[in-house]
């Protein structure tokens, strides 16, 4: 299998880096094909919170499936040879205001 890393990525862009709130409605973070190299998140609340990431494909795949994520916790996930996430990525947190990532990817065009 070839390398999917940052380099080998045709006609690559950046997703806008930067903590980000992550919403507890679930929400478009890109809608073409995007690789995802490294997800970091914070749950910045006295309770466990649920957090979801998926593809955009007509059969969604979940790449966290409502993962639950520890009070006053930080995650991180890396992917050194990316993920691909078919269609762009959506993302939900099962609390309000109680998480916050940034991800750290490139997406077509």
């Amino acid at each position: 299998m070839a390398s999917l890393d940052s380099s080998r990525i045709r006609g690559q862009r950046q997703i806008p880096d930067g903590l980000q709130v992550v919403p507890n409605s679930a929400a478009d973070l890109t809608t073409t094909d995007t690789w995802i190299f490294q997800i970091v998140v914070a749950n910045k609340t006295a309770s466990a919170v649920t957090f979801t990431v998926k593809d955009k494909q007509s059969t969604p795949r979940e790449l966290f499936d409502a993962v639950s994520l520890p009070a006053d916790s930080i995650t991180v996930a890396a992917f050194p040879e990316g993920v691909k996430m078919i269609g762009g990525i959506n993302w939900v947190a099962g609390t309000a205001d109680a998480l916050i990532a940034e991800v750290f990817a490139f997406r077509k065009g």
